[in-house]
């Protein structure tokens, strides 16, 4: 069997969705550990890491989620293309 790149963008996006679906319930626990330290004040500019947190796992997870629609839309898209025939627009 061969492998054809829509292949590698099925996996590249499945491989984001749980990149995507870490990140999101990375929110959930960094705000969780940080909401007494930060006292409820998260920023992306706050002086400790640990305030950041919670905005940089939104970032990414926002990052992933988009990338893995892209891929999956590339993934549908390529799949039902016929070899020699035109792509469709």
């Amino acid at each position: 069997m061969r492998i054809r790149p829509y292949h590698w963008s099925a996996v590249g996006s499945i491989a984001s969705a749980f990149i995507a679906i870490y990140c999101f319930l990375w929110i959930f626990s960094a705000a969780s550990l940080a909401s007494e330290f930060c006292k409820n004040e998260f920023s992306l500019f706050a002086a400790s890491f640990r305030c950041r947190q919670v905005h940089f796992a939104v970032i990414l997870a926002v990052m992933f989620a988009g990338l893995c629609l892209y891929l999956g839309r590339v993934t549908v898209r390529f799949a039902g293309r016929r070899p020699g025939s035109e792509l469709k627009k």
